[in-house]
């Protein structure tokens, strides 16, 4: 097709063959003051008479069977040039019926709309939906027809098919450009703006995914600190320009000196961190720790001075040096002082205490075996407020371990080793019967009814019979679904298994939010494909509000893309004033932290329901000592 002389095409099929002749003189030769009427009376706009207002132009097909106007249609999409309108008889013996060709259009073209045709009552409305399914594609128009329907059925529907198209390509665009700045905010925020390499938010997430991969596949990885000796020298002689030209040269020569699956981190200053994963031989690490010093210690020459740079290595491995990132840092960081005091360019292994750890770990899972059974697990209960009048809406339940000898522990303490044992699955269990009886328990009491929240682990999430022990657990303690929220990771809704268990468990009516948001795999396409609730901020951006302006800018960009998902987002770690203001204006309809409540027991969120004035006079009080 050459050029366009019309706007829409539309099909007419219809074994009658005046009936083609009748449908091409109705909407080729509309009367000028007839269009204006009907202009009128579909969009309630006044009575304007111009000479030249036409109708859209219609291109107009016809055939009299079903399969000659599906290889019209079929070759219309090929082309690229697809019909708006079909206009479909019921009956058009002896081929295909209307329902039967319908059915066959719309598995070539979703898109067209299509009006049925009919003098007869073969099929009533009712019957024709539970042929064709709840669609608004499709109209019914009985024989004989008035030709002014005829022109605003073709009118409207070729107009709505024509918005829709709009519309689907306006929201692609948007959806890819919301994307494409997504992921150049988190490229931004997870990585340094001198050397480009990983920075400390992005090296943490890599270590937890680290340590995850570990027990699950029970290798080791190696993490390597070290800086550069006596940089500040560099530094305080060549100025800031030359040492910032000197760390980017290193970086560059860092980079290409590991494998793409390991991970090299800038965390500040001269200080650089290297993930050696996948451990299999510890020799490995001695290999990469000297091929490094070699590359560090490669003169170079930066505005004509040649400097010869050396080294500080330390190296901690996993998990006997440290079970999470925090320790495993902090000994590597020991380790590499340890070289530096002995003259630098070298590296040096943490100290082995390897014996006495492991007994203390195996003792201690022992321990945790025992916890279940002696009642020592208990839950406390952190708020989660609604941000313009700080009501109430939920709490999050926090497992803690009473220790007989070792006191209240976290969870950081212990649930790692929960997860390499595997007790991670009766414990998790446990809390989720035990915050579901805890909320039962306040709804009879007659007290408001919130929302419960509690993490589940992947582990428990891949478990075969999960939704099912779920639904027993709501069953067995009469608490409404809809008050139940689960809290899951970015990294395991990524999983296929576990998206369709999330789905199973909305079904359930089930509230279902993901943690920990902007720190894992999560896409929008995920987003979009998951049936969630809410979206709960990683405290870390929340941390950096007022310090660090990509953060800000991520905060905005996730409650914008909340918002157009539908979805609530909640803050996670709120505890100053500032990160309360900034997040209400924003629009962050949800907040949990420090600022209002710390985790507590659950006779302290009986208070607290209440007497809901408990909770303004706590927030006053801030902002009266912050003042």
């Amino acid at each position: 097709m050459d050029e366009k002389n019309y706007d829409f095409r539309i099909i007419i099929i219809d074994d009658n063959v005046e009936i083609h002749r009748d449908f091409i003189k109705i909407l080729t030769k509309p009367p000028p003051n007839e269009l204006i009427e009907l202009e009128q009376k579909l969009f309630n706009t006044p009575v304007i008479y111009v000479e030249d207002l036409i109708l859209p132009r219609f291109k107009i097909d016809t055939v009299t069977q079903g399969k000659e106007g599906i290889e019209l249609i079929s070759k219309a999409m090929t082309e690229k040039e697809p019909y708006s309108l079909a206009f479909v008889d019921i009956r058009m013996p002896p081929g295909w019926d209307g329902i039967e060709t319908i059915k066959k259009i719309w598995k070539i073209d979703p898109d067209i709309h299509v009006v049925i045709c009919t003098a007869y009552s073969d099929y009533s409305w009712e019957e024709t939906i539970k042929e064709l399914g709840h669609n608004d594609n499709f109209l019914l128009l009985k024989k004989p027809f008035d030709h002014i329907a005829v022109r605003q059925l073709a009118y409207a529907l070729t107009r709505k098919w024509k918005l829709m198209r709009e519309s689907r390509i306006y929201t692609k665009s948007l959806e890819q450009a919301v994307e494409k700045r997504t992921e150049e905010l988190k490229y931004q925020a997870t990585h340094d703006t001198l050397t480009g390499l990983s920075n400390r938010a992005l090296l943490y997430d890599r270590m937890q995914h680290a340590i995850a991969s570990c027990i699950r596949h029970r290798f080791s990885f190696a993490v390597l600190f070290f800086d550069l000796d006596r940089f500040k020298l560099v530094n305080d002689s060549l100025g800031h320009a030359t040492g910032d030209l000197l760390l980017s040269i290193m970086a560059q020569r860092l980079s290409s000196s590991v494998r793409s699956i390991d991970t090299l981190a800038r965390i500040g200053g001269d200080e650089f961190v290297l993930i050696i994963t996948e451990l299999s031989d510890p020799e490995y690490v001695h290999i990469v720790a000297n091929k490094l010093l070699n590359v560090i210690k490669e003169p170079l020459d930066i505005s004509g001075h040649e400097l010869n740079i050396s080294t500080s290595m330390g190296v901690a491995v996993y998990p006997q040096d440290g079970r999470d990132a925090e320790e495993l840092l902090k000994n590597a960081d020991s380790a590499m002082y340890h070289a530096k005091k002995l003259g630098g360019d070298q590296f040096q292994f943490y100290s082995n205490e390897m014996n006495s750890k492991a007994l203390e770990q195996l003792v201690l899972e022992s321990e945790l075996y025992q916890a279940l059974a002696r009642n020592e697990l208990t839950l406390w209960y952190q708020p989660q407020f609604h941000t313009a009048d700080c009501k109430l809406e939920a709490v999050e339940a926090l497992i803690r371990w009473n220790h007989p000898k070792k006191g209240m522990l976290l969870p950081l303490d212990f649930i790692p080793l929960a997860e390499e044992s595997g007790l991670i699955i009766p414990i998790g269990e446990w809390v989720l019967r035990e915050a579901c009886q805890q909320n039962k328990s306040w709804q009879d009491k007659g007290l408001p009814h919130i929302r419960m929240a509690v993490n589940v682990t992947s582990q428990q999430l891949m478990q075969p019979g999960f939704v099912e022990t779920v639904k027993n657990i709501l069953i067995e303690t009469k608490l409404d679904a809809k008050y139940l929220e689960l809290e899951l990771s970015e990294t395991a809704i990524v999983n296929e298994t576990i998206s369709h268990k999330v789905n199973e468990l909305k079904v359930l009516g089930i509230e279902i939010a993901l943690d920990d948001f902007g720190t894992g795999y999560s896409s929008l396409h995920h987003l979009r494909n998951l049936s969630l609730d809410r979206l709960k901020i990683d405290q870390s951006f929340i941390y950096n509000i007022q310090y660090n302006r990509n953060d800000e800018v991520i905060i905005h960009a996730i409650i914008a893309m909340a918002r157009s998902l539908n979805l609530d987002v909640l803050a996670e770690g709120v505890e100053t004033q500032k990160q309360l203001e900034f997040l209400k204006e924003h629009d962050c309809n949800q907040m949990q932290g420090f600022y209002f409540s710390k985790p507590v027991p659950s006779q302290e969120i009986a208070k607290l329901l209440a007497n809901p004035l408990i909770v303004t006079r706590i927030v006053k009080q801030e902002q009266k000592e912050k003042s």
